[in-house]
């Protein structure tokens, strides 16, 4: 009898999962930035096989070689193995000295080159992020690396959000993490058009821009847009007013300032302790609360539909009395009783007149 699987576990199987795509994917893109770099001398090397080949069957007619016996004769001699004995042709007995050395110039170079790239993928690092960013389409574009943005950058992770980071410090703390992951990353100046190109803007849904730097911010997003006039730009501005301003003007479709960001949460963190999360939409506060269900109390025998109803908050999070785990967005039949935990959300005048 199969077993039904606990919301919770279906998420960590998907992360899980999602995980290892991206770590397929990610060696698959380094493999392909080796095969870049390996092309020229792999392809000099198949030559030489080809031509050495040709060659004993052209000057050796009377030993009738078929192709794949001529095909290994030249490959024995790549590795200085003599196929039979010295032959008498002149342009053999050259194809005896040169190939091994042609051929053991060759390999020993791309075994050189491929124990770099493996040993210090860092060294190479924006070689073969360019091929993971080339490859994705509908992904997003973080700018710059600072709180906010690795925080930003973590929530877009655990969303499986295809994800390209710029930042400018390469001293910058987070830069472990993000390489840990695998995370295409990109270290130099974002205002330099070459690195959006790089991290193929022209083909991303959105752009973040997260620097400490409004001018910056605004510079990067300007050239997003002419590079690829349907991103969608979410900005960050330290003024408000300017962020406002920015927005109507040059069509941003989000500007945010950190100040309007935190206000709330610094305002409600004063006046109520079970206030979770809080943000203003059209000038109004919504705040999310943590209530518990008491005995004959206000949502005592309610169904979730029931408390939007006569309540006007909505329960987003349900937890019942003596259980461990919660339900998200309870359907609206689900009914509460004395000792569940919710989380509602609703305007902040609402939830305080009904704490």
């Amino acid at each position: 009898m199969s077993r039904t699987l606990h919301p919770d576990e279906i998420a960590s199987r998907r992360t899980l999962a999602g995980g290892l795509s991206r770590r397929v994917w990610r060696e698959w893109c380094f493999a392909r930035s080796l095969f870049e770099r390996l092309w020229l001398r792999l392809a000099v090397l198949a030559l030489v096989m080809v031509v050495g080949a040709l060659c004993f069957m052209r000057f050796e007619p009377e030993s009738n070689h078929p192709f794949p016996k001529a095909l290994f004769f030249t490959y024995s001699l790549v590795f200085g193995n003599a196929p039979e004995g010295f032959p008498r042709h002149p342009v053999l007995q050259l194809l005896f000295f040169l190939v091994p050395i042609v051929g053991l110039t060759v390999i020993i170079e791309g075994i050189v080159e491929t124990a770099t790239l493996v040993r210090d993928r860092q060294r190479n690092e924006r070689a073969w992020c360019r091929i993971m960013a080339g490859s994705m389409r509908d992904h997003v574009i973080l700018v710059g690396l600072g709180r906010l943005g690795y925080k930003t950058w973590a929530v877009l992770r655990q969303l499986n959000v295809p994800t390209v980071v710029l930042e400018l410090d390469e001293k910058n703390q987070f830069l472990a993490e993000v390489r840990r992951d695998g995370t295409p990353l990109f270290v130099g100046d974002a205002r330099r058009e070459s690195m959006l190109v790089d991290a193929n803007v022209a083909h991303a849904r959105a752009v973040i821009l997260a620097t400490t730097d409004d001018l910056a911010n605004l510079e990067v997003a300007l050239d997003a847009r002419k590079i690829n006039p349907q991103i969608r730009v979410v900005l960050r501005l330290f003024d408000q007013n300017m962020a406002d301003k920015v927005r109507e003007g040059f069509n941003i479709h989000t500007a945010m300032s950190q100040s309007a960001i935190s206000a709330p949460a610094f305002a409600t963190a004063a006046l109520e302790r079970g206030i979770v999360a809080s943000t203003v939409i059209d000038n109004q506060l919504v705040v999310t609360v943590r209530w518990e269900v008491t005995p004959s109390g206000r949502l005592d025998g309610k169904t979730v539909g029931k408390v939007l109803a006569e309540i006007g908050v909505q329960v987003i999070r349900h937890r019942r009395s003596g259980q461990t785990s919660a339900t998200l967005f309870p359907p609206a039949d689900a009914q509460l009783t004395a000792g569940d935990e919710v989380l509602v959300q609703g305007l902040y005048d609402v939830v305080r007149r009904h704490a």
